[in-house]
């Protein structure tokens, strides 16, 4: 990223908004995200069923699996219920108590405001019960009792999200889930009341495309995101070059010229990050896998096409998350055509605690569908396999004819995949093609 001089010409304001862009959209996508879900200007206000939301500093209950009505964030999951909270920690630290899980999967995930995970705990680290979580910010004073586990977090807002694995065929095991919801408990400072400040109002009220392309609002809400970061965490290039493309917007004869510039600058580091959702790591068989999680380094492009694709993804570790956009001859995938995934028997999918692939359009949420169905898990009740002991999936916009049991529905424009492994035993596994078929048929699903 460049800092320009008064003399500075078009092409560097462009570029400065460019790379301004790719630094920031993590950061502008997670506070996005956290007022989705606090709703400052009503914090109490009623959510859905398929909300985990909840007031700042409150652990807030998913009562039902993701289902196309969960319009907050990228990419849900509809394996899990999420409990989650978005907490202030320059009000105060938390203690997060977690009942007994047994072994049922389950995960405490600690995301911090810049899209990044500082931790993650739960059944792969604890087994059945977690010690108490003592959340506060790092360098203020806490004192921990000898039963707690300290997770230090350098930025002011952190998301602490539990996961909770639930079988989706299953009523009495969902209401099994939903008392252990129940169970968990946040101590911490009260939630605040409804936000009154114009500044807070407007920034709720921003819609998102005007933070991300209009240079005003996209520096008001990169000069939120970033008031609540360790300084030690924003490049000093990064707070110069917003003042100086803050001021080319107001200087005269400039300001026409910076203006344009600016927003050119941020739609091509939106195309850029964009891009990058198809390389976020290793690709084979037309899928990108992100083996290295949340280490982004100093790699801000990776780390702002994983906060648009899949925010607040869990370490490697934790979880592995291949994303898939084209099919076998590079071609985006799309509702106009039928494909099948074929997972052999001694290939499927490897995970010490459940897989699922599910279908995303291209803005990354849910999509309706005649049978409710957004995965296919190691869950999904009515699978066939076939006689070799393979599995095959129709990917399609309408259900086959030889039945929807291994059907996956897909919306009629361009969608993306994702599979999800948590627990990954075999982190060299490779996906397999998705093949599009002739016609729109294929050999009998289930029977080859």
């Amino acid at each position: 990223m460049t800092v320009c001089d008064s003399t500075a010409d078009v092409d560097e304001w462009f570029r400065d908004a460019r790379a301004l862009q790719i630094w920031g959209f993590p950061l502008v996508f997670a506070q996005r995200l956290r007022l989705r879900f606090t709703s400052p200007l009503e914090p109490h206000v009623d959510r859905p069923l398929t909300s985990a939301g909840a007031a700042l500093n409150t652990m807030g209950h998913q009562r039902r699996l993701s289902d196309p009505t969960l319009t907050a964030g990228v990419a849900p999951n509809v394996d899990t219920l999420y409990s989650l909270a978005f907490v202030d920690l320059d009000a105060g630290s938390v203690a997060l108590r977690m009942p007994d899980l047994g072994d049922r999967y389950y995960s405490v995930q600690i995301g911090e405001a810049d899209s990044t995970t500082i931790a993650v705990q739960g059944q792969r680290t604890h087994g059945s019960r977690l010690p108490t979580l003592r959340i506060a910010r790092a360098g203020s004073e806490v004192v921990t009792a000898d039963d707690e586990l300290l997770v230090a977090c350098r930025t002011r807002h952190v998301m602490v999200a539990v996961r909770i694995l639930v079988r989706p065929d299953d009523a009495e095991d969902l209401r099994r889930v939903i008392a252990l919801q129940d169970s968990i408990v946040l101590d911490g400072p009260p939630a605040p009341g409804p936000a009154g400040d114009a500044a807070t109002r407007a920034l709720v009220l921003r819609e998102r495309d005007d933070e991300l392309r209009d240079p005003e609002g996209f520096l008001d809400s990169l000069d939120h995101a970033v008031a609540g970061v360790a300084t030690a965490d924003v490049p000093p290039v990064v707070r110069e070059s917003m003042a100086r493309l803050r001021g080319a917007l107001h200087t005269g004869e400039q300001s026409t010229r910076a203006r344009s510039q600016f927003a050119a600058g941020l739609s091509d580091g939106l195309d850029a990050i964009a891009d990058r959702v198809g390389s976020l790591g290793r690709t084979t068989n037309g899928w990108s896998v992100n083996e290295l999680g949340t280490d982004f380094g100093d790699d801000h492009l990776l780390r702002a096409a994983v906060a648009l694709s899949q925010i607040y993804v869990n370490p490697a570790d934790e979880a592995l998350y291949p994303v898939c956009e084209v099919d076998e001859g590079g071609h985006q995938l799309s509702g106009e055509h039928s494909y099948d995934i074929t997972f052999a028997a001694d290939r499927m999918p490897p995970a010490r605690f459940f897989w699922s692939l599910t279908v995303y359009h291209k803005r990354g949420l849910l999509c309706q569908n005649a049978i409710d169905r957004y995965a296919i898990t190691d869950r999904t009740p009515g699978l066939t396999m076939a006689d070799d002991g393979s599995l095959v999936v129709r990917l399609a916009t309408t259900a086959p004819a030889e039945g929807a049991g291994n059907w996956l529905p897909t919306p009629s424009g361009d969608f993306r995949l994702m599979l999800r492994l948590y627990g990954p035993s075999d982190r060299g596994w490779s996906p397999p093609v998705v093949r599009r078929m002739s016609g729109g048929s294929s050999t009998t699903v289930g029977h080859r």
